[in-house]
């Protein structure tokens, strides 16, 4: 009974949908912009898709489209909708398909393959004007459709897709006029601006005033815009007076449109007023708790704060998760072959033996069935005995006792590479669920409710220079940098130089590169996330002998206190006026250094007018570095790409080109603006 009873639920959802979707094209069908086009009916038939749902919103819009268009304009309508629902059901299996940009560019192109035909028969450069406003009409209606009818979540995200939709029933309704030329849908026109000078805050009401506007002054393009500035007018001055009492901004909006009907001349004004009015009164009779519904889905700044609280907890989460990606698809080698015990007891015991070339070429099947016949045995007891073998085997051998002694021998060695090659695979997989765990606990953490205080203001205007040369007969450089700013405030400078050069040096330094800006986005510490990036990197180590080094600066932009971290990296130096301070270290790259080893750290305070450099060890290292020193204590130019480049040029000439080459420099100015962060 219960599945007949779900059958029959779902049955009945399938046919309101369509229904919704019939209705909705018919009244949308009415909404007659730009002397006679229908583009939020399109729209709504390219977003309906396939299958039933669009074969109702067709069937609605064509049935629309004969009973409120004339008839020249309800063919072209139709002409239209047809070839969008064939299109929908011809392209529905492409991958494009579902790329936000495919409907919109098909439901305009195909609007422009119909309408354009009539606008270049009229000849005239206002039809065709209309036409291109008609198609971009219907491609953003087609757009907006699709998010309102994907999920409620997608109506929350985007409120302008509902707003666009809103704008379509509005038109359609405003077609219809009662006595003295009023129209109900601009009066529910009046209510919604009403509603959104009261509810949000003054640019969003003015956006949304002036489109609702101008929906109305399409419907009938008599060349005056007397809609878009009456209700631009009224949003603004309620906005702007209202101070949160519903009856003042009634009041108020009241007042703003009769002050705006009275030049317009008595037909004109008084069909405005009345609208007005009417649409104020209904603003009056809604009830409370609808007014504090919709309030509730504006944003507040506890909203915006949890939010920022998630976005970064889901920032932590996916570097994790790319941690664990990594390490999990770094595979250890295959198991050793047992047959590698018999090969090394026979290239010990066999080698200048009388019998080799019997027992291992003329003989080869006869010894390899007898070895292969004793494998089991030895490897079950762990040690092996004269038993174990063949009688024929171990009659032959004329040194039999000194190969069964070497066969034990490398039978212990063998068992014990597969021991720890056990242990090893175990810690492994252990460590990698770990950071596949704690991801987990991340993104679920990031759903929760949670409050965060805001970050603090960056005051120290900076400029940024980064230069990477690659390696001389490589295409791309094993280097990689990048500098950004986190929620806290705080600049971050990061240089990482990978084992080696080329494209395989470059992934492990990008790699590196990019988890520990994740983690310090997210608001992670620079100690735990570099020690937790050093620890999956010694497990790709005993697998894939990667490593890099990681030169990290974190600056409050408040105060200008940082801390350098090193991981195996060449000295960094900081130049105020003409002295120059070298910040170096002494530790192993990431990936070599001990597991969960904290990097070298060195505080720094860097003040207006100073510069702060890092190098890779292509450029200079700690033992020859008195050129670059030098070239800082005499530079005197304030631009960082300058210097940046000037080094680049130096250390061809002490270097070569013998390695990869890299150059981070900060700026602190004594004043200006900041200049954007780069990312490399």
């Amino acid at each position: 009974m219960k599945p007949f009873v779900s059958l029959r639920r779902e049955t009945l959802g399938r046919l309101l949908v369509c229904l919704t979707r019939a209705l909705l094209g018919a009244l949308l069908s009415g909404a007659s912009l730009f002397g006679g086009y229908a583009p939020f009916a399109v729209g709504l038939v390219g977003a309906a898709g396939p299958g039933w749902e669009g074969l109702s919103a067709l069937a609605g819009v064509l049935l629309g489209a004969l009973a409120l268009l004339d008839f020249g304009h309800a063919l072209r309508t139709a002409a239209c909708c047809v070839l969008l629902f064939t299109a929908n059901n011809a392209f529905c299996e492409l991958k494009a398909y579902q790329k936000p940009v495919f409907l919109p560019a098909l439901t305009a192109g195909l609007t422009l393959t119909v309408e354009a035909v009539y606008a270049l028969r009229s000849g005239s450069a206002a039809e065709g004007a209309y036409c291109l406003a008609a198609a971009a009409t219907a491609a953003l209606a087609a757009h907006c459709c699709r998010l309102v009818f994907a999920s409620a979540d997608a109506r929350r995200e985007r409120p302008g897709a509902c707003l666009v939709l809103l704008l379509g029933v509005l038109s359609a309704l405003s077609a219809a006029q009662l006595r003295n030329g009023i129209a109900p849908g601009r009066i529910a026109s009046a209510l919604t601006v009403l509603f959104f000078a009261f509810d949000r805050d003054g640019a969003a009401a003015l956006s949304a005033a002036l489109c609702v506007g101008l929906a109305m002054d399409f419907t009938v393009p008599d060349g005056t815009f007397t809609h878009a500035a009456a209700y631009g007018f009224c949003a603004f001055t309620t906005g702007l007076l209202h101070r949160g009492s519903r009856v003042r901004a009634a009041l108020v909006f009241s007042l703003a449109t009769a002050l705006f009907a009275l030049p317009l001349g008595v037909e004109k004004g008084l069909v405005l007023l009345y609208e007005g009015l009417a649409g104020t009164l209904l603003f009056l009779l809604l009830p409370t708790r609808a007014l504090r519904a919709a309030h509730r889905e504006a944003p507040t700044p506890l909203a915006l704060r949890e939010a920022g609280l998630r976005e970064r907890l889901t920032e932590a989460a996916a570097a994790l998760r790319e941690l664990y990606e990594s390490v999990s698809r770094t595979r250890p080698e295959p198991e050793e072959n047992p047959a590698v015990v018999f090969d090394r007891a026979a290239e010990a015991v066999c080698r200048d033996c009388t019998l080799r070339s019997l027992c291992w070429e003329k003989e080869y099947g006869r010894t390899y069935n007898a070895l292969n016949d004793a494998t089991g045995a030895l490897l079950k007891n762990g040690r092996g005995r004269g038993e174990d073998f063949p009688s024929y085997f171990a009659d032959r051998c004329i040194r039999f006792p000194s190969f069964l002694s070497a066969v034990n021998a490398e039978l212990h060695a063998f068992l014990l590479r597969r021991e720890y090659r056990a242990r090893l695979d175990a810690s492994h997989e252990r460590a990698a669920e770990q950071y596949a765990r704690f991801s987990e606990l991340l993104d679920g953490t990031a759903e929760r409710r949670a409050a965060e205080t805001g970050a603090a203001p960056a005051l120290l205007p900076y400029r940024v220079g980064m230069s990477l040369r690659p390696k001389e007969g490589e295409s791309v450089s094993g280097d990689c940098g990048s500098t950004f700013e986190t929620g806290a405030g705080e600049l971050c400078l990061l240089l990482s130089d990978g084992m080696g050069s080329g494209e395989e040096a470059r992934r492990e330094s990008a790699l590196a590169v990019r988890l520990i800006e994740r983690f310090l986005r997210a608001g992670i510490a620079a100690r735990p996330a570099l020690s937790t990036l050093n620890s999956a990197l010694n497990l790709r180590a005993e697998l894939s002998d990667s490593f890099t080094t990681v030169d990290l600066l974190t600056l409050s932009l408040k105060n200008g206190e940082g801390e350098v971290y090193k991981y195996g990296a060449a000295p960094s130096y900081v130049k105020r006026g003409r002295r120059v301070h070298r910040v170096s270290c002494s530790c192993l790259p990431a990936g070599l250094a001990e597991d969960m080893a904290p990097p070298e750290t060195t505080r720094v305070r860097l003040e207006s007018g100073s510069f702060f450099v890092m190098v890779t060890d292509g450029v200079a290292d700690s033992t020859d570095d008195g050129w670059l020193r030098s070239l800082l204590e005499s530079w005197e130019g304030e631009n960082p790409q300058q210097l940046v480049s000037a080094i680049l040029a130096d250390s061809y000439e002490h270097k070569g080109t013998r390695d990869d080459a890299g150059v981070l420099a900060l700026y602190l100015p004594d004043g200006g603006e900041p200049e954007a962060p780069r990312e490399v």
